[in-house]
């Protein structure tokens, strides 16, 4: 699992990296429109990545969930579940799976 937790990370850190650099250069409408754009594109390529067997559409969709919650209340909201549901899904994978050492 640390594998995933590493590319979670760098995926994490290059969109952080993408949008620090496009969007310095941007007005306040225009930060606003970058990140719609991005969020929907996103959320899109998830979409179509579900019913592709190469690509994985909930990284995408999170990725663009993540964005859009910054301007939307109800992206915020279902990204706010989906975080919730994914850490009680740890809880119990570590509850029935215990470190050996």
């Amino acid at each position: 699992m640390d594998w995933l937790k590493r590319v979670g990370r760098a995926l994490l850190d290059a969109a952080r990296w993408v949008r620090r650099n496009t969007r310095q250069r941007l007005s306040p409408r225009g930060k606003l429109a970058f990140d719609w754009i991005t969020g929907l594109v996103l959320i899109a390529i998830g979409v179509i990545g579900g019913f592709v067997p190469i690509l994985q559409g909930w990284v995408f969709i999170l990725a663009g969930l993540a964005v859009l919650s910054q301007h939307s209340r109800l992206a915020r909201r279902v990204f706010e579940r989906v975080k919730q549901a994914g850490r009680q899904a740890r809880d119990r994978y570590r509850e029935t799976h215990p470190k050996k050492n």
